[in-house]
């Protein structure tokens, strides 16, 4: 075995050369140490200000002690959150030392952060800020999400085929920016790094299993490709890293990617809290073998697996970023992988009573130590952030005045039936005007959520922060039954959820659910009003007439109606005295002083003063001609037209002095 003054020479080159590389970016004095474990730690003073992203780390525990253990042990401080920086080159530090409340506003994966001169970077995954004061700004600014930090200095996001060349900064930006982008639907890419010390490894499958637990490949029922894919209704697929060869051979047991998995190989040894500097060794590592900048250029999300005892915990994820670390076989177990890369992708942990971890209804509560299951998604408010469900879920509103917004009753569907054209409703969130929301959901115990944990064929209320959009830990509220009922003060109002029913015989099955002011019932906007605004009127007209009148005919209603049948088209000046002997054939063009005497046999060509008696035998001829014309010639006039028309008519057709 080698000696110690050999491992710490051996160690201090490895780290000198792949860690903290002596560029421009970390230029400083450096220094060695060894640790209690016998490892060398290099660090490093800043000699110049250096830039990184901020991100939080979350730190998981195994569950297998059980709830109640946990609660006996007083293991309060779990899980553990930690505050680091990473460097454009995907090493991550631990930030120690810093200003107390620094990070308090600060957004994991959305803020750079500015590491001042003196700052000491150490090979332990380590930065030592010495007290001084770290300044933070947005990485998409003021834009509208743009962009005006790390990521868009000489940042060059075009469409490839336009690409002549980009520098490996443009490269290292354009890469960064994309993975801040924690996309909830699309296709999203997965490497998993099996990774290999010099005294242990990595040891629970071989390549191909553990490509089969992360993408299933038709062999494995149960992973984090096609639970994923089952909870979002295929809106969120994850599938397999290219393929790649290496640039540069290490010769070591390094291989080229194949099947979305890896093998990685550094040269440092297992020992207790290690993971920081082989996580950092491993990211060098790649980015030497495979000629990247930074490993998120292989892909979206890398999981990396490390061997037993390097590590506290079972596994942990930095918020809105691309790495996931694991302790061996966490890495294969399906709960684990979508815990973690669900904090990839910005969701918190799933909390009840105050304990962390304790809402079991989904998977960002505990993890368990089984290879396919538990077969379950999230809880209410973190299915509500994903917004997978978003086309079949409503908003009740406390403070509008209309009851289709501050009310809701009806059947409320589980996410698990969410594809079943029957299901409406899945999910309903009600709204306070602060940032923290309250969601209900009827927690169905089937198909893609058959394993939930906790409160099955149950309506579930939980709650969170953030408007319930992006990270923010949850908290489960209430389990109800049929007949149970829930109440909180939301929008200063009393606001109650009622469980009226639940079936779960049918399919899908669902819970009849009220949400509501105090639990009355939610008012039908289309029913009928108890009273009539008005009295109806003793007896309705046996017809209506064409236009209404300009005003009432008679000071007071009329005893029977005044026609048996429709006026005409344009009101009389006044009423008639009595019914006109027979209804007329055809209307007359303007109104009479007063009714005719007997209908005319047809119209008059223009109207006359006074009506006629009786029907004239022919049309008047005072208007519109000034003399009527003679009857038309029994036959064409063998003479030819005039090439002109004459002015006025005349009694037989005109010649012209030719006879023509």
């Amino acid at each position: 075995m080698p000696s110690s003054s050999h491992r710490i020479i051996g160690f201090a080159v490895l780290l000198i050369g792949s860690i903290l590389r002596a560029d421009a970016a970390l230029r400083g004095k450096d220094t060695f140490v060894v640790d209690l474990h016998d490892n060398v730690i290099h660090r490093r003073v800043l000699q110049e200000s250096q830039l990184g992203v901020y991100l939080v780390k979350d730190i998981e525990y195994d569950d297998r002690v059980g709830l109640s253990t946990r609660r006996e042990l007083g293991q309060t401080d779990r899980p553990k959150r930690t505050a680091n920086i990473q460097l454009p080159d995907g090493t991550t530090y631990e930030v120690k030392n810093a200003q107390a409340g620094w990070a308090s506003k600060l957004k994991s994966g959305k803020f750079n952060v500015h590491i001042p001169p003196g700052a000491v970077v150490s090979s332990d995954g380590t930065i030592d800020i010495k007290g001084m004061k770290l300044d933070a700004s947005e990485i998409f600014g003021n834009r509208g999400g743009n962009g005006n930090g790390l990521f868009d200095r000489n940042l060059l996001e075009v469409d490839d085929a336009a690409i002549t060349e980009r520098t490996p900064e443009q490269q290292r930006n354009l890469a960064a920016l994309q993975s801040s982008r924690a996309l909830q639907s699309g296709t999203r890419t997965v490497l998993a790094v099996r990774i290999f010390l010099t005294d242990g490894q990595y040891s629970f499958t071989d390549q191909a299993g553990l490509s089969n637990d992360v993408f299933g490949n038709g062999v494995d029922p149960s992973n984090l490709k096609s639970q994923y894919a089952a909870c979002s209704a295929n809106k969120l697929i994850f599938d397999k890293a290219s393929d790649r060869s290496m640039t540069s051979n290490p010769n070591d047991g390094t291989t080229a990617i194949s099947n979305g998995v890896v093998d990685i190989k550094v040269a440092l040894a297992v020992a207790p809290e290690s993971d920081g500097a082989i996580v950092n060794a491993v990211t060098s590592k790649i980015n030497s073998v495979f000629g990247v900048g930074n490993p998120n250029q292989l892909a979206n999300h890398i999981m990396y697996c490390l061997p037993s005892g390097t590590m506290k915990g079972i596994a942990y994820a930095y918020i809105n970023s691309w790495n996931s670390v694991y302790s061996n076989e966490w890495c294969n177990y399906v709960s684990g992988q979508m815990h973690e890369i669900g904090h990839n992708l910005g969701y918190a942990h799933s909390n009840e009573g105050g304990q962390s971890y304790a809402d079991q209804t989904g998977m960002m509560g505990y993890s368990y130590g089984l290879d396919d299951g538990p077969t379950m998604c999230f809880n209410a408010a973190k299915s509500w952030q994903t917004q997978w469900y978003a086309s079949k879920s409503t908003t009740v509103d406390p403070s509008a005045s209309s009851s289709a917004q501050n009310c809701f009753e009806g059947k409320l569907y589980g996410i698990a039936d969410f594809s079943n054209a029957a299901s409406t409703v899945v999910l309903a969130k009600i709204d306070d005007a602060s940032a923290t929301d309250y969601f209900v959901t009827f927690n169905r115990q089937t198909g893609m959520n058959s394993g939930t944990q906790e409160a099955g064929n149950l309506v579930t209320i939980t709650t969170t922060g953030n408007e319930g959009i992006s990270y923010s830990e949850s908290s489960l509220l209430a389990k109800l039954g049929a007949g149970g009922s829930w109440s909180g003060t939301i929008d200063g109002k009393t606001m109650v959820v009622n469980v009226l029913s639940i079936t779960t015989s049918s399919s899908p099955g669902y819970a009849t659910v009220r949400v509501s002011e105090n639990g009355n019932p939610c008012v039908v906007s289309n029913a009928p009003t108890r009273l009539p605004t008005t009295p109806p009127s003793s007896s309705p007209t046996r017809l209506p007439t064409t236009p209404p009148s300009s005003s009432p005919t008679t000071g007071s209603p009329s005893s029977t109606p005044t026609t048996a049948s429709p006026t005409t088209e344009l009101p009389t000046l006044s009423p008639s005295v009595s019914e006109s002997p027979s209804m007329s054939q055809y209307p007359t063009e303007f109104p009479t002083v007063s009714p005719s005497t007997h209908p005319t046999m047809t119209p008059t060509m223009s109207p006359t003063m006074q009506p006629t008696n009786l029907p004239t035998p022919k049309p008047s001829t005072a208007t519109p001609s000034r003399l009527p014309t003679r009857p038309p010639t029994a036959k064409p006039t063998k003479r030819v037209p005039t090439r002109k028309p004459t002015r006025k008519p005349t009694v037989k057709p005109t010649t012209n002095a030719a006879g023509k």
